[in-house]
């Protein structure tokens, strides 16, 4: 039997990650306006957790073990307020746009990294980043028009993720990618549950 390869492995995971962004960005946009950003974030974080306590019931508690809590804690206060500003936007600003604007999350990425982690920034990562800049401006068009608030939530949003992106860097030196998806799922539960009830919506079904 061939050895599978790394990367090939990685790329598939990869791929498969980014066909259910697309679903969960199509299915925000049917629920924006219907019930709130918060509601959305609680029914995910809370499916998400019986999904993650079968497996982890499954395999063993000890894959979810770890020794940094306040870690795992703060990557998720960035998490989640990058979730909430996307799924915030999708309901205002076409999804096209909400996608390019998220794709300036690599910029923040580095330079984050190279704030954060000491990682150097070469000349490639350089003229990326202004590059990738002068398409951000392309995209916005301020001075043109007037810029929606939401596209401005939705690039908030990116700096909020590359900043998870980083703290996750950091947690998977010694904790596994189940221990991450899981603390993210358990923490971000009752950051979605308590604003939401103030304008609680039950469903009524599809």
């Amino acid at each position: 039997m061939l050895k599978k390869s790394p990367i090939l492995i990685a790329s598939l995971w990869m791929i498969g990650a980014l066909f259910s962004f697309m679903m969960l960005a199509v299915g925000g946009r049917e629920l924006a306006g219907k019930i709130s950003t918060f509601q959305i974030l609680f029914f995910r974080s809370f499916i998400g957790i019986i999904i993650l306590a079968l497996l982890v019931w499954r395999i063993g508690w000890k894959q979810i073990k770890t020794e940094k809590l306040s870690l795992h804690l703060w990557r998720n206060i960035a998490h989640y307020g990058g979730q909430y500003g996307w799924f915030y936007g999708l309901g205002f600003i076409p999804l096209a746009e909400v996608f390019a604007i998220e794709f300036t999350l690599p910029i923040w990425v580095a330079l984050l990294a190279s704030f954060m982690r000491g990682e150097r920034l070469s000349q490639a990562r350089i003229w990326a980043i202004v590059l990738g800049f002068i398409g951000l401006l392309i995209i916005l068009r301020p001075g043109a028009e007037a810029v929606h608030p939401a596209a401005l939530i939705v690039l908030a949003a990116a700096f909020g993720f590359a900043l998870s992106v980083v703290l996750t860097k950091k947690i998977t030196r010694t904790d596994s990618a189940l221990s991450v998806v899981f603390y993210m799922t358990l923490m971000q539960l009752p950051m979605g549950l308590l604003p939401s009830l103030a304008n609680w919506v039950t469903p009524t079904g599809i």
